[in-house]
This record gives structure tokens, sequence and C-alpha cells, in this order.
């Protein structure tokens, strides 16, 4: 698979991208005809006694991208599991608290680029997918083929269930057959 910079349209007095709007983001798009785009949404998370059991320790999830593609967006939400007693967080102790507060969230390219500098409460950073979308803004950030994004996620309480959405705009490049 091709960089994502190896992929602009080559036509002479065309850009080899332009910009679209994609949300307020606007990602740049090739000129090149062969080249394609989809939506999709890559995701990970952590689940109270299967990946953590200690409250404010950092966990770590690594998303692989096997296609170049532009993060457009981060949405986030966290919900309280059963209630097992004692110091474990019940859902009568989060009315009227957003949710992305019970959690601290970080995220960082394969090359250690970060795009959040440290941790901070998912609601400075993620969106929630119901208009208040975690815009990246601009042109997005670049992913090239084989990239990853390393996810940091840190719950306050015990108890909790965390997901989290990136939304990417994917870039077919031409594939190595022809038709005829």
């Amino acid at each position: 698979m091709p960089f994502a910079q190896d992929m602009g349209g080559t036509q002479t007095g065309v850009p080899p991208f332009i910009r679209a709007p994609y949300y307020p983001t606007a990602p740049y798009y090739s000129t090149d005809p062969n080249v394609g785009y989809q939506t999709r949404f890559y995701s990970t998370g952590i689940v109270y006694n299967t990946d953590y059991t200690v409250a404010n320790t950092e966990v770590i999830r690594r998303v692989q991208f096997d296609t170049p593609c532009r993060l457009v967006a981060v949405n986030g939400a966290a919900v309280p599991l059963t209630t097992t007693g004692g110091d474990d967080l019940d859902l009568g102790d989060v009315s009227g608290i957003d949710v992305r507060d019970l959690f601290l969230f970080r995220m960082e390219y394969t090359t250690g680029d970060q795009l959040t500098t440290a941790a901070r409460l998912g609601s400075n950073v993620l969106g929630t997918n119901e208009g208040n979308q975690g815009e990246i803004g601009g042109v997005g950030y670049t992913i090239n083929a084989g990239g990853s994004l390393v996810i940091g996620l840190t719950p306050l309480f015990r108890n909790l269930r965390i997901d989290i959405t990136l939304v990417c705009l994917e870039m077919r490049g031409p594939s190595n057959f022809t038709r005829g």
C-alpha cells in the first residue's frame, strides 16, 4: 500500500490534493481518479475486571491501520457496570456528570508524535457522537499504512466500561491488477 503522500494526483495543471469538508474538518482529497475514499470507524476500549482492576492506572491500547487514512474525529464514552458495593461507582453516582470525566485520555502516533501532549479528562478531548463531534480540525491527522495509534485510558473509578471510536476517512489506492 502506498503512503498517503504518494497518492496525490499527477495531472498537469491540477494540484495533487484538494480540500473538501468532512464535518468542519476538511481533509485533503487526492485529485488522482484512481484513489477512492471510505469512512471507517476504528475502536478500542477497556472493561473493569477484564482489562483493569485498579483505578487511576493507565491501560494502553494500540489501534493498527492497514490502509492510509485521515483521522477526522475521536469520540468516547464510559458507563458504570453493575455495582458490587464498596468503592465501586454506581449509576446514581454519575447523575448529571459528563461520563467522559470518569477517565483520562491520551493518544500518540507510531512515531511518538503526541496528539494529546498529556492525559486529560475525556470531555476535554473527546466528542460524544451526539452532535458534539470530537473533531481533530484543520485537515485531520494523517495516518499511513502500517501506522498505529497508542491510546492511553486511565479509569478514575473501578467498575467502568470505556469505549473510544476513531472516525477515519480511508484512502484506497489503485490495485495491481487490470480488467480485461
